[in-house]
């Protein structure tokens, strides 16, 4: 006891045993690379659990707020936020109140922390024990065996279910049919290979799809640019303005522009593994 440190009024100075990132709204490690087991966890209906965790609303707007289908229940809360700032300010601080709560009884460290997104938080390498604290529950959203960080996209390889999420891309662009038989193939295919680490397979099939992708030989859908513009570039010009395709067939390859998806994802992934 002698030998703790101790403030000007002789008082021991008791230091945090854990992590203070817990205070960071959006945090991201600086590891561009994870192959362990990540988990990510995020606050069940976060809006109206803090709102009713507060208990600066009404039990009966609660019980109405929460007896609503999601998507409702969504664009209600964001009207009485754009009504009342206030709101939002409640809601964001519980939401960081909850955040600490989750990384104090659970000794979360620096190195545990993968992502924060304001209610959702990704952790390497265990499942966290004590998750709920009051109305404010931290549900077991989503488990993944690998994270990549590429061309400022998050990708994380969920090898148990055979499929990669994208963060840093709206999630409707990523739903869309053409991306689903395009590009998220592609992303599928190289994260399943990185993460069993077979390397020399890795590395022949880049060689062969580079190639195939160059060539224009793959379906058209590869070549849909995975953007918030979200369609086919051409590189034809109608009165001095490019002449782009929402839609496309097989047919088309000959005057599409695949430049972006190249620059953006391919190239970055062949000068990572090859």
């Amino acid at each position: 006891m002698n030998n703790q440190p101790r403030d000007q009024d002789g008082f021991i100075i008791l230091k945090r045993t854990y992590s203070d990132l817990w205070q960071k709204g959006h945090y991201l490690t600086s590891r561009t690379k994870v192959m362990d087991r990540i988990y990510e966890y995020d606050i069940r209906s976060a809006n109206t659990s803090s709102m009713r965790s507060s208990g600066k609303f009404s039990s009966e707007l609660m019980d109405m707020l929460e007896a609503m289908p999601r998507d409702l229940r969504e664009k209600t809360v964001g009207k009485m936020i754009q009504k009342d700032r206030k709101v939002w300010k409640i809601i964001s601080t519980w939401i960081k109140r909850a955040r600490e709560q989750l990384f104090r009884a659970n000794n979360i460290q620096d190195a545990d922390v993968l992502s924060i997104k304001n209610d959702a938080v990704f952790i390497i390498g265990r499942k966290l024990k004590q998750t709920k604290f009051g109305y404010m529950e931290f549900r077991l959203k989503g488990q993944y065996s690998m994270y990549q960080l590429i061309s400022k996209v998050e990708f994380y390889y969920d090898g148990r279910h055979g499929r990669v999420d994208l963060k840093g891309v709206n999630d409707k662009i990523l739903q869309h049919p053409d991306h689903q038989e395009g590009m998220l193939k592609f992303f599928l295919e190289v994260f399943r290979l990185a993460s069993r680490d077979q390397i020399d397979d890795l590395r022949a099939y880049l060689i062969q799809f580079t190639h195939d992708y160059k060539a224009k030989a793959l379906p058209h859908q590869y070549y849909r640019e995975l953007n918030k513009d979200n369609l086919y570039r051409t590189d034809m010009e109608v009165a001095g303005f490019v002449y782009n395709l929402d839609t496309a067939t097989d047919q088309d390859l000959d005057i599409i522009n695949p430049v972006y998806n190249y620059k953006r994802f391919i190239l970055p992934i062949l000068q990572i593994y090859l």
